[in-house]
């Protein structure tokens, strides 16, 4: 079954079992908000990020709780499972977080294809999904996910950055690689529409759903110089073993790879994996790539609504990290760390919504804690309030589209030595990109989209032309005598 098979079937599933009758006698204490949790965290494909966005939303419960100005007389309780990244499972977890009292308020969720199953299913319990970790554009239909709101912004930020790049290095033929992923084929048909209208040509698009062999050698084939590659991180490392192994590196090619991979993803897990390059041919494959990524952590050293910076969330989150077991002193980060800030303002986000809530129910002798999953009043309330949040959070300022999109700048950086050094900004609504001139090619040169011939090919393809022109005159000529002759001969 297709991912969008195991979608519709969950979705399917879930609306013939109806409306939940809460289970179980704990109703939660009176002063308790509750909110449900998916996270992806022990999964063997897809986007883990759970591993770092579960601690970060710890962290930011514990301080929305310590707010005296926030939720007064309540506080915000959070209960979560790991969905794995699967469909299927995550539509078992809110299952379960549905029909298990306490009554939830709210879900959070990450993970493109476990949000798509979530926010597809919760319309019809008149619950709002805020989704820390979701980059699909399919979510941004406001008719299919009427009650879908996400602090990460959509993948499709990443294209007019891309064409953006393209134009400025002279970029006019280019292949895409991609994995067979719903977020990525809405990604790829996007990116196909931009390339149309900036008159760049799209010479091949390769897809896989695993092994990616074959697709990275159509790409050899096709001469591919300048390649677009869109896919989750445990494939990025099979492909750029592949890379290394077709020579699709260096000088003459330049890959895009997606941004939110944590700095030393090409190195990490490579037996685990079964990956069969070393970690120093995969550095070599690494090297000069380009990504794109929407800012995900707070550039400005601002205090944000929570009284921290962005560095001090980053201090407090690696902390917390290194209590769980990972090896943050060493680089070892966990899954998701790029997207922490992101969960973290998600629930800063939930107890803001709640807090608006609040003060619109109190006028009307209500109280959250009336709310039911057939209460589609207090739903719309929610709904109102969370559309209208906006505050400076350690991802940024946090703040939503019509379709529920995070609105955010994008930042461009490149494989240096190793390491990722930013190249520079692009705001896509004011179509305004600061560069920082710091881009280093491979060899001195930027790399060209096609192969450049020598002089020397060029001189002998010259001088074969001018033969077959001479060839093609003495013909003509040869053929108006002869025309003219028997003209002449005729009585």
């Amino acid at each position: 079954m297709t991912s969008d098979g195991a979608v519709a079937f969950w979705i399917f599933l879930l609306c013939l079992i109806g409306t939940p009758q809460l289970e179980g006698s704990e109703a939660g204490r009176p002063d308790e908000l509750h909110i449900g949790g998916i996270f992806p965290i022990a999964g063997k494909g897809g986007w883990q990020g759970g591993q770092a966005c579960m601690p970060a939303a710890r962290l930011a419960l514990d301080d929305v709780n310590k707010e005296p100005n926030l939720l007064p007389g309540f506080k915000l309780i959070l209960h979560s499972n790991d969905s794995e990244c699967e469909p299927g499972l995550g539509a078992s977890v809110m299952y379960n977080l549905l029909y298990n009292r306490p009554q939830k308020l709210m879900l959070l969720a990450g993970c493109s294809t476990v949000c798509t199953t979530v926010a597809e299913a919760a319309k019809m319990w008149n619950l709002i999904v805020l989704c820390y970790g979701a980059s699909s554009p399919a979510l941004s239909d406001r008719k299919r996910f009427p009650t879908l709101f996400r602090t990460h912004p959509s993948a499709t930020v990443h294209n007019p950055t891309r064409i953006k790049l393209m134009k400025k290095f002279g970029w006019s033929r280019v292949a895409i690689l991609q994995q067979a992923e719903e977020v990525f084929i809405s990604t790829v048909e996007d990116l196909e529409n931009r390339c149309m209208e900036a008159g760049v040509e799209i010479v091949t698009r390769q897809s896989f759903l695993s092994d990616p062999t074959d697709a990275v050698r159509n790409l050899r084939r096709q001469d591919a110089r300048i390649i677009v590659g869109l896919f989750y991180v445990v494939a990025a490392r099979r492909v750029l073993c592949e890379m290394y192994k077709q020579q699709l590196y260096g000088r003459a090619h330049v890959w895009f790879f997606i941004g939110w991979y944590e700095d030393n993803w090409y190195e990490a897990n490579l037996e685990n994996e079964g990956i069969t390059c070393t970690v120093e041919q995969m550095r070599k494959a690494a090297e000069g790539h380009l990504t794109t990524e929407a800012l995900m952590w707070n550039q400005n050293n601002q205090t944000t609504i929570s009284g921290m910076t962005a560095e001090e969330f980053r201090h407090r989150l690696n902390h917390a990290l290194i209590e769980e077991g990972y090896d943050i002193n060493h680089d070892r980060y966990p899954e998701g760390y790029q997207e922490a800030p992101l969960a973290y303002d998600a629930v800063w986000s939930v107890a803001l919504a709640f807090n608006k809530t609040m003060e619109r129910l109190t006028t009307r002798k209500k109280s959250l804690r009336d709310f039911t999953y057939t209460d589609k009043e207090i739903a719309d309330d929610i709904y109102s309030a969370m559309n209208s949040t906006q505050f400076l959070g350690v991802s940024g300022v946090v703040a939503f589209s019509s379709q529920g999109d995070r609105i955010a700048l994008t930042q461009i950086e490149q494989m240096v030595n190793g390491k990722y050094e930013k190249l520079g900004y692009y705001d896509t609504q004011l179509d305004n990109l600061t560069w920082l001139n710091t881009e280093q090619w491979i060899g001195g040169k930027l790399t060209r989209h096609r192969k450049l011939q020598s002089s020397w090919v060029k001189w002998i393809k010259k001088i074969k032309k001018m033969r077959m022109r001479r060839k093609m005159m003495i013909h003509l000529a040869v053929t108006e005598f002869l025309r003219t002759l028997r003209t002449i001969l005729q009585p």
